[in-house]
């Protein structure tokens, strides 16, 4: 039996929009993998949040099944200072990625989406922290798409099958 785009689990796919060529590569190897998982993916690129990107994105997030945000490296913090001039002044020793990508994570928590973090090697502030990674939030290395993503995809196909209801019976 062909499935229709009405059947398959939609993922809001969340990752920076400007990527380097090996970024680039790795986030269709992303794209390629969620689409074997029978997913459909929907991005907003750039321009996709309109003049209202606080009544855009939780308009679309309301209408998928789960979130991946894939963070990778958009700064380099490395030589950053946190908090000068204080008691807590450290390096910051890390990448960043995109703010966006934890302004989606926030969302999607609130509206108890399943969401699956990836973060490139040295991504580590926010909701790519492994310590903050729980039941709500799972996260996997970003390089290998796929792995370690039972809890996350059980979760969403869940969440899919009540938003379909019921399956019916015959007479």
């Amino acid at each position: 039996m062909k499935m229709n785009e009405t059947d398959l689990s939609r993922i809001f796919l969340g990752a920076p929009s400007i990527l380097t060529l090996d970024q680039q590569t790795k986030l269709e190897q992303w794209v390629v993998w969620l689409e074997g998982q029978s997913f459909q993916v929907i991005r907003l690129g750039r321009d996709g949040h309109g003049e209202d990107p606080w009544h855009t994105l939780p308009q679309l997030l309301s209408h998928v099944d789960g979130v991946v945000l894939l963070g990778f490296r958009q700064l380099d913090a490395r030589n950053a200072v946190w908090r000068p001039d204080t008691k807590e002044e450290a390096l910051s020793s890390s990448w960043w990625t995109s703010p966006w990508l934890q302004l989606e994570a926030g969302m999607a928590v609130a509206l108890a989406l399943p969401v699956l973090v990836a973060s490139e090697v040295g991504v580590k502030e926010g909701v790519f922290d492994a310590e903050v990674w729980n039941g709500r939030v799972n996260g996997v290395e970003l390089s290998t798409p796929g792995t370690a993503t039972d809890d996350w995809l059980n979760a969403v196909r869940e969440r899919r099958d009540r938003r379909a209801g019921p399956v019916p019976h015959g007479p």
